[in-house]
């Protein structure tokens, strides 16, 4: 039986807060020595999780070396309780694979890299259906979009009752980029903001035509947000008065139609090449939320209010304004998408409010030493123009 500190140990274990009575392993599969096992954990409430697992890491891209083919198409391997897939979308080399190494930082998933080459991503809790990173990047492969990685495969599964679950992709890896998030912490420029506002709308346009769920109006958790603030977690935060902050949001948008979006934009999320262009990666969403909807349609304003954040808090990390980056990032999206800019500032204050309380609630429950960030914001919306 798999031992319950190698899941919920791991920061990719999205069960925080919550101890699994069992483990059941519900299927596997060995190549070359290396095993890739599906496990169900199970909690007292009743309900349960599925984890994928690896065996021995380090013999990980020797298993994907034998699972691959050598050309486009699929090849599959039979397990005792379904079928393990291996799918080839574009040609690469497939002698890469043996170099993949793991990635010592653990996010919500697992990483392995070939310097220079090739990428595989793994997605540790798996959810039945189709995976917003899978189709997502195939679709915009197919518009022309050069703004994202290649997708060059796909690792599959499915149970014997038809259920498939996407285990994790591989692209090719761009070389010798540079995050986002380190850059603008470094030079805060606004000429790069501004070419990045351009990229989030050429993506936007790209998307647009992209199928996904009707996606209804989700509130802010205002509400969670006074519990915590009741609480008492964050000293600081005793005392403040949100009773002014409005967060509903719009029901009809003036300038956006719901569609696919990133779902999860933040810098942390692009790339710098060494000639300055920007790539945008992680298409999976929020990993938290559930597949459909993170394969929601929802306005394009949602990931540009979470850049306009994301900036907020490199300007809060680096003690450099940003006032400069933020403008230059919407007047970039503005021209590109052809919108007013004026109308733009004015459809995104409510989703960055909405933003702000989601950041609010999360540092209050896991980082109360950064609440004063999102805070800022909610009192500005609170007591606009002081």
């Amino acid at each position: 039986m798999t031992d319950l500190r190698d899941i919920t140990g791991k920061r990719w274990y999205m069960g925080k807060g919550r101890t699994p009575s069992r483990t059941e392993q519900i299927d596997d599969l060995i190549i070359g020595g290396t095993a890739l096992s599906i496990v169900s954990l199970q909690f007292p409430e009743g309900d349960s999780d599925l984890y994928l697992l690896i065996e021995n890491e380090i013999g990980f891209g020797s298993l994907l070396y034998r699972a691959f083919g050598k050309s486009v198409g699929s090849r599959s391997f039979k397990s005792q309780n379904g079928i393990f897939s291996f799918v080839t979308h574009r040609h690469f080399l497939r002698e890469d694979l043996g170099s993949l190494k793991p990635i010592s930082a653990e996010q919500s998933n697992s990483s392995f890299v070939a310097p220079g080459k090739l990428f595989f991503k793994i997605f540790r809790r798996l959810q039945a259906g189709a995976h917003p990173e899978e189709e997502t990047l195939r679709f915009l492969s197919d518009q022309g979009y050069q703004g994202t990685p290649s997708l060059l495969g796909s690792c599959r599964y499915t149970n014997n009752d038809g259920k498939t679950y996407v285990l994790g992709i591989l692209e090719g890896l761009i070389p010798n980029t540079e995050n986002a998030w380190d850059v603008f912490n470094q030079e805060p420029s606004a000429e790069a903001a501004f070419e990045l506002g351009c990229e989030t709308a050429r993506m936007h346009k790209a998307l647009r035509e992209m199928d996904g769920y009707a996606s209804p109006s989700e509130k802010p958790p205002i509400e969670k947000l006074k519990i915590l603030l009741a609480e008492g977690r964050c000293p600081v935060a005793a005392g403040h008065d949100i009773s002014k902050i409005k967060v509903s949001l719009p029901r009809e948008s003036v300038l956006f139609k719901p569609q696919r979006i990133h779902g999860d934009f933040h810098l942390g999320q692009v790339l710098i090449t060494p000639d300055r262009h920007f790539k945008i990666i992680d298409f999976e969403g929020e990993p938290t939320r559930s597949l459909e909807f993170r394969r929601g349609l929802r306005s394009p304003a949602v990931d540009i209010a979470g850049m306009i954040r994301s900036f907020a808090y490199a300007e809060a990390v680096s003690k450099r304004n940003m006032d400069s980056v933020r403008h230059a990032f919407i007047q970039g999206y503005a021209k590109t998408a052809n919108v007013p800019e004026d109308a733009l500032r004015q459809e995104l204050k409510p989703y960055i409010v909405a933003k702000a309380i989601y950041e609010a609630c999360y540092e209050l429950e896991f980082r109360p030493d950064w609440f004063w960030i999102p805070e800022k914001a909610l009192k500005e919306f609170a007591n606009p123009g002081e």
